[in-house]
């Protein structure tokens, strides 16, 4: 009866952790919940209120970027970025993020050059307009003092009329290319110790997941104690195999209708509280808003796996109840 008892127990822990480590390390199950959360559509909304919010809490932000409001910021993120360019941008950096999960590579990284190569044709100039059109307007000396030093140094930036805009456009793309060419065309956002080496953040994580992988052994462990400890005919294998079984999968089953709150909420604390360690904050946070939706897609396999489960459960139990009831078993050492 222990032994039945554990093998329930431990078919569900397995088919749940199996796959939750499976799905949770695979960039694809953010991207499917990023699509069913419609997250993409709002990513300039989301980099717009952590935009605002790290200038509002940094002393040394320009006074002129404090004073764009989350609205101004998001539609010069759109501006920069349209939504298919920003959905790219948003995969390779959830890519480069699980590849240094997995082991593939030994840091992430952030491509800049979707915003570089917009920033020097048209989408650039009119980044600056927008930004332009919110100060105050200009006086004659602002303007010469624009047209030699936008963006350069520390500088008064004015809104100029409309008819001087076609002069300093010249200008303003100029200055723009200048401030480009100091950018480098990726940033490292996660940078870590060579992987196997002691200093690596993710020696506690793949323990983790190894032990995960390790328990796949436990339901096959419980189900050889069944064999020695209950077990005397073909008929008793079926009945005390097929009711933990049918009941571990209907319990999965439950679990992966049922389940996606408690597990989405699990998961939101866990990328809270130790996301920082790997994840930027601005994907953390995008992550913990999907979080229910990462659970739904943890968990459909689980769903399948636990009607396969039960269904063959139940197949041993109509076999040894209805097929076998009448009929002389032999001992199982004769099978």
């Amino acid at each position: 009866m222990i032994c039945a008892v554990l093998l329930v127990i431990s078919s569900v822990l397995v088919l749940l952790l199996f796959n939750i480590e499976a799905k949770a390390f695979s960039s694809t199950t953010y991207k499917q919940a990023f699509a069913d959360q419609r997250l993409y559509e709002r990513m300039p909304q989301i980099l717009a209120s952590a935009i605002s919010a790290f200038l509002a809490e940094n002393p040394n932000s320009l006074p002129f970027l404090k004073a764009l409001k989350v609205e101004d910021w998001q539609n010069i993120i759109s501006t920069i970025l349209p939504p298919e360019e920003l959905k790219g941008v948003a995969d390779n950096t959830l890519d480069s993020t699980f590849d240094y999960l997995n082991g593939k590579t030994n840091s992430a990284n952030l491509s800049l050059l979707p915003f570089k190569s917009r920033l020097v044709g048209e989408s650039g100039i009119n980044v600056v307009v927008q930004i332009l059109g919110l100060q105050p307007a200009c006086t004659p000396e602002q303007i010469t003092q624009i047209v030699f030093g936008l963006l350069g140094g520390e500088i008064a930036l004015c809104n100029p009329p409309p008819e001087a805009m076609g002069l300093l456009a010249p200008f303003i793309q100029g200055q723009l290319q200048a401030i480009i060419n100091i950018f480098p065309n990726e940033v490292t956002f996660i940078s870590g110790a060579a992987s196997g080496t002691p200093n690596d953040p993710r020696l506690e994580l793949n323990t983790v997941r190894f032990a995960i992988k390790l328990s796949l052994f436990l339901p096959a462990l419980f189900l050889f104690g069944i064999v020695i400890f209950a077990v005397h005919t073909f008929r008793d294998l079926l009945i005390w195999w097929g009711w933990p079984l049918m009941i571990a999968g209907g319990i999965s089953v439950l679990l992966a209708l049922f389940g996606s709150p408690l597990i989405g909420w699990i998961l939101q604390l866990v990328i809270q509280r130790q996301g920082a360690i790997f994840i930027p904050p601005v994907l953390a946070a995008s992550l913990g808003e999907t979080a229910s939706a990462v659970a739904r897609q943890m968990l459909q396999p689980v769903m399948i796996e636990g009607f396969i489960v039960g269904f063959v459960g139940l197949g041993m139990v109509v076999i040894a109840t209805f097929l076998l009831r009448d009929v002389h078993s032999d001992p199982i050492t004769s099978i």
